[in-house]
């Protein structure tokens, strides 16, 4: 038996250069990382420029070695780096600044501490016994972890209202929300997508959430300038029942994180709250399909991010708009409405079927 061997292209410079990008990749993640935990996007934001001795001797670090780090983040364009060792901001540093709200550095820092880095080191070994890697790595579930570490808690509800102010005003700019009375965010975090849903539109708002969650919310709605009878705090659990009085239910990246299993006793759970005119309406990045573009206008791949929700939660990973129409129409939904934003966030509206 003979076998053929199919011959190797010569690689084009083009593709070095991608593949060095991949293989740098974690190392600018972490360089992000370490600079946004030790402050020095606030320092320099709140202060102006200045040295590396005067930024190590502020974050009690070894000015030589954070020095490497800050040239690095320079050769990034994160910062910029001046004669004599001092470092200005810029405007990307800007956007990672944690001390003035929720900001892409808690997202930063959420998807690349220790205990997610843990998990990614789990990835080969889970492909294996189809675990999920953050658990396999720290015995306990992602959520459970975030309850029971205040700083990774604190820093995960900051990283979700992120991708909440990220995303919202281009979701609200071509969704029609003021067609409901009351709407219900189920998995809604802090309350930044019913907050602004309540203040653009006037309707009557309902946030449901874990009670360690919802227990920051009323103090997040109140900086967001939501009256404090606009919008009515449940804390329970969507596995036993969801509560009823909405007419629309949305969720943002919330279904993603489960598997199909449970994201169909939280479906039912739904349309058992919804009187017959109510529609659930869905949230998400889609991971695209062989046809569609697979990175979406503000730079996110959900095809990667799916990845990250795999290794982190049980829910397996994003699914893609057809895979979600048939999980919905298992549970007594029916598709009736797509919408697109100029972010990674889409929306699928549902009625029941």
């Amino acid at each position: 038996m003979t076998t053929t061997s199919v011959p190797v292209p010569t690689a084009t410079t083009d593709a070095k250069r991608k593949i060095f990008g991949m293989i740098q990749a974690f190392w600018q993640s972490q360089c992000l990382y370490v600079a946004t935990r030790l402050g020095i996007f606030n320092l320099l934001h709140d202060e102006g420029a200045q040295s590396a001795e005067t930024l190590a001797e502020k974050t009690d670090t070894k000015v030589d070695r954070l020095y490497v780090v800050l040239r690095a983040l320079a050769h990034l364009d994160v910062l910029e780096e001046r004669a004599d060792r001092i470092f200005a901001p810029t405007e990307a540093s800007a956007l990672l600044v944690t001390n003035r709200g929720p900001s892409i550095g808690h997202f930063a820092m959420h998807i690349t501490e220790p205990v997610q880095w843990d998990a990614w080191n789990q990835l080969e070994a889970a492909l294996h016994t189809g675990e999920v890697a953050f658990e396999r790595a720290n015995n306990k579930s992602v959520y459970d972890f975030c309850q029971d570490d205040p700083w990774s808690g604190d820093v995960f509800i900051n990283a979700m209202s992120f991708l909440t102010d990220h995303a919202v005003n281009a979701l609200l700019d071509v969704y029609d929300f003021d067609r409901f009375h009351t709407i219900m965010d189920v998995g809604g975090g802090q309350g930044g997508l019913i907050g602004s849903i309540v203040k653009r539109f006037g309707c009557k708002g309902m946030l449901f959430d874990v009670p360690y969650v919802t227990a920051t919310a009323p103090a997040y709605l109140e900086k967001l300038g939501v009256a404090a009878d606009a919008i009515d705090i449940i804390p329970g659990d969507v596995f036993e029942a969801v509560p009823t009085g909405a007419d629309a239910i949305v969720m943002k990246y919330f279904i993603s994180a489960w598997n199909d299993d449970d994201a169909r006793i939280i479906l039912k759970n739904c349309r058992a709250a919804l009187a017959p005119h109510g529609k659930i309406v869905l949230l998400q990045a889609f991971v695209p399909d062989l046809d569609e573009p697979k990175v979406a206008p503000d730079g996110i791949m959900p095809g990667l991010f799916a990845v990250q929700i795999m290794v982190s939660v049980p829910g397996g990973a994003w699914r893609t708009r057809q895979q979600f129409k048939k999980l919905f129409e298992e549970c007594g939904f029916k598709l009736e409405k797509q919408v697109d934003t100029g972010t990674n966030l889409s929306a699928m509206e549902f009625g029941l079927a």
